[in-house]
């Protein structure tokens, strides 16, 4: 399993101190749907508060990534790289050993000026500790951002995080898709684009953070939302999904709406999220966390530079009115799957999958199992779904379906 984890990795950003963390929060991250926690900060008192979050988040099945005070690339800047590496060592002496652990907490989205030393930090967490994952969040490409970033192009800036930072996972984040209406697609897709071609290209897998909770000029996503984010983030071959964010510390600006209040009270928001989470990863999260992307395409409109569909491999053609997404993933010995999914937030759709007369396909069914596919009907549509080598699937927004050669 990637990562040495059973389920698709679900996480959330943290902004909650330890000592506001109650002793209850991994049941709350269980009760969500989180399969990966990221950690409140803690300092060198918080040993014991730490150790019973470990403890119960094992005991849950969960993998905790880790903010400790020492690992952030601002103590190598601030103290240098030797006390850097040896404060990483005594974290790693501390919790590193521990069966919750993910890995550390290497920083987010480093300016043009902070990318040396996120990098170096990177490749000294690896260096270190090889078992564990060096955790560095990026920021997201705009045209306007190279600048800020130090770099003309995003892929090689992510060329370049592999390359110093020894990296075994990229992470960044993109909220555009939240604009009050879809001016911002193309940017988000545009940067799942770029991460899904640095899959083929570098052979590193990737996290994708997606919004919550509404902020600043993004709006409150809907359940439709959520699911959408998700759905699309798996479907261009991202292999883990983060939640910016669950709980509300206070007042921030116009921060609203998040699962959880300013009060700790769960809101409507927190119940929408679970059954997300918790339905994705009964569905298929099992399968999806074996599986690589190669191929990805867009069906009747295309957003963020991804390509309009065209024959590939064994699918001669994919039909759908509204906008979708259809991909080719295999697992690690090379069995082909597919992974359709309804590109909008809105609109549900119906998708026709035309294979090679002798390819046959079984379809995902609830509880990560695979069962032949049925032809389906709807007479009050008067839509007719083919046998045989053709599959039409009715999927909601952000829905996806997931498929294997037999």
């Amino acid at each position: 399993m990637r990562f040495n984890m059973k389920r698709y990795p679900i996480s959330f950003w943290n902004t909650v101190s330890i000592s506001d963390n109650p002793a209850s929060a991994a049941e709350m991250w269980r009760d969500l749907g989180i399969t990966l926690a990221m950690s409140p900060g803690y300092k060198a008192e918080d040993t014991h508060k730490v150790n019973v979050m470990l403890n119960r988040a094992a005991e849950l099945d969960i993998k905790v990534i880790l903010c400790d005070y020492r690992t952030h690339w601002r103590r190598l800047t601030a103290k240098g790289e030797g006390n850097y590496r040896s404060e990483f060592a005594a974290a790693v002496k501390d919790y590193g050993a521990h069966p919750a652990v993910f890995g550390f907490f290497v920083g987010d989205e480093p300016d043009a000026p902070d990318a040396a030393d996120a990098f170096l930090a990177m490749k000294i967490q690896k260096e270190i500790a090889p078992h564990l994952i060096a955790y560095l969040n990026l920021l997201p490409w705009f045209d306007w951002i190279g600048p800020r970033m130090g770099t003309d192009a995003l892929a090689p800036y992510l060329d370049r995080v592999a390359r110093e930072g020894n990296a075994d996972l990229l992470s960044y984040d993109c909220y555009t898709q939240m604009w009050k209406d879809d001016s911002g697609y193309d940017v988000y897709f545009n940067n799942l684009r770029e991460y899904y071609e640095a899959v083929l290209r570098l052979r590193l897998p990737y996290f994708n953070i997606v919004l919550s909770c509404g902020h600043y000029a993004y709006r409150c996503p809907s359940k439709d939302d959520m699911q959408w984010q998700l759905g699309t983030s798996v479907a261009h071959g991202a292999a883990g999904v983060s939640w910016f964010f669950i709980e509300l510390p206070g007042i921030w600006d116009n921060y609203r709406n998040a699962p959880i209040n300013q009060l700790g009270e769960r809101t409507e928001q927190f119940g929408w999220l679970s059954e997300i989470n918790r339905v994705f990863n009964n569905y298929c999260g099992e399968i999806i966390h074996t599986l690589t992307i190669d191929t990805c395409y867009h069906v009747t409109k295309a957003y963020g530079g991804i390509k309009l569909f065209e024959p590939f491999g064994n699918v001669l053609d994919v039909k759908s009115a509204v906008p979708a997404v259809f991909s080719r993933f295999r697992d690690a010995e090379g069995s082909v799957y597919y992974i359709a999914c309804c590109n909008s937030p809105v609109e549900s759709a119906q998708i026709s999958v035309k294979f090679k007369e002798n390819i046959k396909v079984e379809r995902c069914v609830y509880g990560n199992k695979f069962a032949p596919v049925a032809v389906h009907t709807d007479p009050i549509g008067a839509v007719e779904g083919e046998g045989g080598q053709t599959v039409s699937i009715y999927l909601a927004p952000g829905q996806i379906a997931l498929f294997k050669e037999v």
